[in-house]
């Protein structure tokens, strides 16, 4: 009896007015777990070598950023961390700064 098909009898407005619903909500499910899990990749921590790695610099370039304010950190108790997000939008060269007349 579970596997049993059952037909019902609608009008066709009701019926896609439960598509549009079911629809809707898979959608607001979905981009939710997508803005969820991209969120988590933006604010990923980096510990100072993992930094070194991806900037492909070494940690004393990573510390004179550091105090020069060209990056930003964050001190969880004795440790040294960074936003990933953060590193690459401070390497990024602005359009203008770039070019050369």
């Amino acid at each position: 009896m579970a596997n049993a098909t059952m037909f019902t009898v609608m009008p066709i407005s009701e019926l896609l007015e439960l598509i549009k619903k079911s629809v809707a909500e898979s959608f607001d499910t979905e981009l939710k777990t997508f803005l969820k899990n991209s969120m988590k990749e933006e604010e990923q921590l980096l510990k100072i070598e993992e930094a070194c790695v991806l900037l492909k610099v070494s940690k004393v370039t990573i510390h004179k950023w550091k105090k020069q304010n060209k990056i930003r950190s964050y001190r969880i108790g004795r440790k040294i961390y960074f936003k990933k997000s953060e590193l690459m939008n401070s390497i990024q060269v602005p359009k203008n700064q770039g070019k050369t007349h």
